[in-house]
């Protein structure tokens, strides 16, 4: 299960700007010359410093707990867990550094040097803490992937079929009725036609003569009776 961070090291590290009051030449010349506002802020960057400290403690943790996937194989996501370990004891001993820095800051008659002590670092465990989360948040990415887009929905069954077109074509119902009867021997006159008396014994051709007889003047002829019935 994925842990929660308690601080956000980005907007922490904004904090530590608008809080230590990095303002350029001017801002040094003021510290020269207040040694309270030195350590005021002395003491303000090491809270910023024990708080990336804790940010990046939760980092690590998150990362660590991310490794229960691998099954105890090393793999990358054990890299960055060891990545963010790493960044967050370099955040906790730049915490504690911050820390030395202040109680340098408040004992020291000249506290300018303890407060630049504190704020670089705090600068340090800003980015050791930043390290942390950007390893935390790849081994977490890299252990529980975002799970593929899933595929859209086929469209709808209906029931419907979709129509087919249907092409007339002159094929008569049987073409065949050529082969059935010898012409020739039925064309008596062999004037390569039949007459009705011709076919008069042939009853599959007498029967439909005026339907064979596709352009009826009264004979038939050869591909006529291809076409016939």
């Amino acid at each position: 299960m994925k842990s929660t961070h308690h601080s956000n090291p980005t907007l922490l590290a904004i904090a530590l700007v608008a809080v230590l009051g990095v303002a350029g030449p001017a801002a040094a010349q003021r510290t020269q010359g207040e040694p309270a506002k030195s350590k005021v802020q002395a003491e303000a960057a090491a809270e910023v410093a024990s708080d990336q400290a804790e940010a990046a403690r939760a980092s690590a943790e998150t990362a660590r707990q991310a490794t229960s996937v691998s099954g105890g194989v090393y793999t990358t996501i054990n890299q960055q867990a060891d990545a963010a370990n790493k960044a967050a004891n370099q955040a906790v001993n730049a915490a504690h550094d911050a820390r030395s820095a202040q109680s340098a800051a408040q004992s020291s008659a000249n506290p300018k040097q303890g407060a630049a002590e504190a704020r670089e670092a705090a600068s340090a465990a800003t980015s050791a803490s930043l390290q942390a989360q950007a390893s935390a948040d790849s081994a977490v990415q890299q252990a529980y992937p975002q799970p593929a887009p899933a595929p859209a929905p086929a469209p709808a069954y209906t029931g419907a079929q979709p129509k087919q077109e249907v092409h007339a074509t002159s094929s008569p119902p049987n073409s065949t009725l050529a082969n059935k009867v010898n012409f020739e021997a039925l064309d008596a006159n062999r004037d390569g036609s039949l007459s009705k008396t011709e076919v008069s014994s042939e009853t599959t051709i007498s029967a439909d003569f005026n339907k064979i007889d596709a352009n009826h003047d009264g004979r038939i002829t050869k591909a006529e009776l291809a076409g016939g019935k």
